[in-house]
């Protein structure tokens, strides 16, 4: 009975710390409103998108120029209160160069306060993009240049993007679908899930890896890798034809795919590898 009494206990110290050591009321009202701008951004430019709590999403298009929806949600105690921290929360465009920036700028928060903001963004798709959120999801589609796109607490996933790209999360699977080129894929909690174009070439760099998920990669059709496999709980499956190099397990593979020219490492450490 102590013992259940002692968590209780324990989880509602930690939610009052959560929320504020002047008291433990939770926020009860939100108030949500979206803003809309948009600013020149030619194609081979970059624009960087940040945010600490909320989702990004960036969509290709054919068209020069960027067009911004920030979701601005403020939450308080009252609904007059959340009201004036959305409305005092700034979201604006700034140019540097060829680079395009999400500024925001929120106003002072006391315990029991928030405010979280969202961007859906549309890019040219010839585009370098640089993403960063904590606390949400990450969509990106339509994208042919480089692509850097982090999250903490979220998934990530993308749709016929191509050239460098680099994803990673802590908690959420990363999903790649119609991928072209260089791939960094990492997540620490979840799994990954790539299927590669079908005119993707099959020179490329290609490195993933979870500590607590699977990975399924569906490889270019013209695969030519150094491979380096390993898992620590989990199996290795490949349909495509592996020349072994050294030893082999069935947690570990080293060997190549065609001649050898590209790279292949896949690790995860609780999951198994899946590749086709």
């Amino acid at each position: 009975m102590w013992k259940k009494n002692q968590a209780a206990l324990i989880a509602g110290i930690i939610t009052c710390l959560l929320f504020g050591i002047t008291g433990c009321e939770i926020p009860s009202a939100k108030y949500e409103m979206t803003v809309q701008m948009s600013a020149p951004l030619a194609a081979g430019s970059s624009f960087a998108g940040q945010t600490h709590n909320g989702s990004i999403t960036v969509n290709g298009r054919e068209e020069t120029g960027c067009d911004l929806t920030a979701t601005i949600t403020g939450r308080a105690s009252t609904d007059e209160k959340a009201k004036e921290l959305a409305e005092q929360t700034q979201v604006s465009l700034k140019t540097d160069g060829d680079k395009l920036t999400v500024e925001i700028n929120k106003p002072k928060l006391i315990p029991n306060e928030s405010v979280s903001v969202s961007l859906n963004a549309k890019v040219p798709k010839e585009t370098n993009l640089y993403l960063i959120t904590h606390n949400g999801a990450v969509t990106i589609a339509d994208i042919k240049g480089k692509t850097d796109a982090t999250t903490h607490n979220g998934r990530i996933k993308t749709s016929h993007v191509s050239d460098h790209t680099k994803l990673q999360t802590h908690n959420g699977a990363v999903i790649s679908e119609r991928i072209s080129g260089d791939a960094w894929l990492s997540t620490y909690n979840g799994g990954i899930n790539t299927s590669y174009a079908e005119d993707a070439p099959g020179v490329c760099q290609i490195i993933m890896t979870t500590h607590n998920g699977s990975i399924d990669l569906k490889a270019p059709a013209k695969l030519s890798a150094m491979v380096n496999l390993s898992t620590h709980n989990g199996s290795i499956k490949s349909v495509l034809p592996i020349t072994v190099i050294g030893e082999v397990s069935k947690n570990r593979l080293n060997g190549k795919i065609g001649e050898g020219l590209g790279k292949l490492k896949l690790e995860t450490y609780n999951g198994s590898i899946k590749i086709r």
